[in-house]
């Protein structure tokens, strides 16, 4: 199927073939779905009126939502103003989400160090193209900024890689689950000293906590800046998006063992996601893989094994971490991901209610995620 692409890695003719197959796949899967609806599209519309009119959504509408920092209902107010109808302001935002993704497919081709095989796979992905189309979700933008970082870093850019991931915590907060990694890279980068203009050096003098404490700061630059400005001219309190912010945890008990556990209490809900996000980041600061695509591939395996919280958008970040490093069995992986999303789309495309098949397809898609967890671990 993809013999056609050559290998080697100076192709630029082959990637402008590549950029265009995704693209027009893109722009097709838009046209397709452009009569689909769902509760986070009519979210997209409810919140994009509501902040072109200049209403505040926090906390009471965002809790419902908008459960994220305010950048993307800056989006949403735009494609309201421009779009005259539904389908039009819908449309709007799924292309912005495709420029991000073909971004994201212009990082893979670089991380992969212009492997055009790997880049056309990315490009021809049914996960990230049904979700980004038909599912409407814009989690490709922080994904977009989170491999934006890690690119940079490997380039020794370390101020604009840090601008990069506070971007990426302002677009969806998720990308804070990768901050250890990540300073853990920034403090190696400049215990090494750099060696370009990019260096964050001129920034950190002093002594190592003086240098954390700058890095944070910079790190929590565009989330507190927006915060501010939005508390500023929607007359907010900051607290109020504070608390949107914590109370979100997406789905309980319809993932892994979870599932299998059925219904449970909000105190036992809130317990096991404290549990949850205290061993993630133990394992985070234990997880010392230098590769930092591996190190991050590690840490999605192990979000997906052991999450309480679950919503089917989460699956958009794993997806260029999988076809990058290639571990084994992934790509029956990326098939079984498909088939379970088609599992819940069926209910928007055809009024099928598959919870049946959605039950036995989610056991054995996160019995398969177990299975490459153990399978890279005892690679690595």
């Amino acid at each position: 199927m993809i013999s056609w692409i050559p290998a080697s890695a100076g192709m630029t003719g082959g990637m402008k073939k590549i950029f265009l197959i995704a693209l027009i796949i893109r722009l097709v899967f838009i046209y397709i779905f452009r009569n689909v609806t769902n509760y986070d599209l009519q979210s997209y519309l409810q919140v994009g009126e509501l902040t072109l009119k200049g209403i505040n959504i926090y906390p009471e509408i965002a809790n419902l939502h908008h459960p994220y920092l305010p950048f993307f209902l800056y989006v949403e107010a735009m494609a309201y103003w421009l779009g005259r109808s539904k389908i039009i302001i819908i449309t709007i935002i799924k292309i912005i989400n495709v420029i991000f993704d073909l971004g994201i497919l212009n990082l893979v081709y670089r991380l992969s160090r212009k492997n055009l095989k790997t880049t056309f796979l990315y490009a021809i992905n049914p996960v990230t193209i049904l979700i980004t189309t038909l599912h409407g979700q814009f989690d490709v933008i922080p994904v977009f900024f989170i491999l934006l970082s890690i690119y940079l870093l490997n380039k020794k850019k370390e101020l604009t890689a840090v601008l990069s991931f506070s971007f990426a915590i302002l677009t969806k907060t998720w990308p804070v689950l990768f901050l250890i990694p990540i300073l853990r890279e920034l403090h190696t980068c400049h215990s090494r000293g750099g060696g370009n203009s990019g260096t964050l050096d001129p920034l950190l003098q002093g002594d190592d906590k003086l240098k954390k404490r700058k890095l944070l700061l910079l790190i929590t630059l565009f989330p507190v800046l927006f915060t501010i400005l939005y508390c500023i001219f929607f007359k907010t309190n900051p607290i109020d998006i504070g608390k949107t912010l914590i109370s979100y945890q997406g789905l309980w008990g319809i993932w892994g063992i979870w599932d299998l556990l059925g219904k449970q209490r909000i105190l036992i809900q809130k317990l096991s996601t404290l549990i949850f996000l205290t061993s993630f980041f133990s394992y985070s600061w234990f997880n010392k893989n230098k590769n930092l695509l591996k190190n991050f591939l590690n840490l999605l395996l192990f979000f997906f094994i052991f999450t309480t919280n679950f919503s089917i958008q989460y699956f958009v970040w794993i997806i260029p971490f999988l076809i990058l490093i290639k571990p084994k069995k992934y790509f029956q992986l990326i098939i079984l991901i498909t088939f379970y999303l088609l599992s819940f789309y069926c209910v928007w495309l055809f009024n099928l209610n598959l919870i049946n098949i959605q039950n036995i397809l989610g056991l054995i898609l996160w019995l398969s995620f177990i299975k490459i967890g153990y399978l890279s671990k005892k690679i690595a």
